[in-house]
Order: structure tokens, then sequence, then C-alpha cells
């Protein structure tokens, strides 16, 4: 009888330590990327092909979901961050918040250079921790919202 009670609280420990470091990457509800072709842009070089985006409904805002259809199915983001390519309104000023869904974490950063003038905007995205991730964002009156599994 011991022995089953003390297997029964190992059990319910792990159980409790594992809901403290966040959820598994199966439960996080993350959101499907699009296959799509982003607008033509004169800032790449090129015509941008088809790929993974998150678009939003009026196709106004996209995030580039590049990792997506390789053999992992989440962002791996290190200590510097990820890249991100964004297309918005021309010209318009991109801002990008994200909040960490599954625990406690500090908030994204993003790093979002000054001044493209076209429709393509870069970012550099640094997640604090790993975990289930909502990302949000703005570019004059238009919205973006996506959920991201990250792993260091």
């Amino acid at each position: 009888m011991r022995l089953l009670t003390y297997t029964v609280t190992f059990i319910c420990l792990l159980v409790v330590v594992g809901a403290c470091s966040g959820v598994p990457a199966a439960l996080c509800p993350r959101t499907a990327p699009v296959w799509a072709k982003p607008p033509d842009d004169a800032a790449v070089e090129g015509s941008p092909g088809f790929g993974h985006y998150f678009i939003n409904a009026d196709r106004s805002i996209w995030a580039a979901a590049w990792w997506t259809g390789q053999e992992q199915s989440y962002l791996r983001a290190g200590r510097e961050g990820v890249k991100v390519g964004w297309f918005r309104p021309a010209g318009a000023t991109l801002t990008i918040t994200g909040r960490r869904l599954d625990a406690e974490a500090p908030p994204l950063t993003a790093h979002i250079p000054c001044c493209y003038p076209t429709h393509f905007q870069a970012s550099g995205l640094i997640f604090p921790t790993a975990g289930c991730w909502a990302v949000a964002a703005k570019a004059a009156d238009r919205t973006l919202a996506f959920i991201v599994w990250v792993e260091p």
C-alpha cells in the first residue's frame, strides 16, 4: 500500500512540475500558415515566390513562416532571435508584440528597422523562452495575429 501511495505522489509531482514548465508542443493551438505568393515588391530581388505565410483576412499583412514544411514544425529561435520578413501596407509603421500563452515569460522583443518605403519589412524577433507564443502585428489600421510553438 505504501508503494502505491509513493507512486501516486510521484506521478502527481511530475504532473505539477510539467504544468509549471508549460504545455507540450502538441497542445499549443498553433496557427496553420498558408501556402501563397506575396505581392510583388521592389524591395525584394526578383519576384517573390510562393511560400508559407501567416496572412490576415484582407491580405494586407503577411508574415513569413519559412520554417514550415521543414523537418521540424516549430520555430527555432536562438538567443540572437530569428529573422522574419513581412509584407504590410506600403511605408506603414509595423509594430510587433508577443506573449507566451502557456507560462509566465517576459514579452517578445521585436527589432524593426526604420524606413522601408515599400510593402516589404524585415524584422528580428527575440523570444525569451521556448513555449507557445501569440504574436500580433499592426501596420496602419490593419492587424495580424498568429500562434507559434518556439524552441530554443
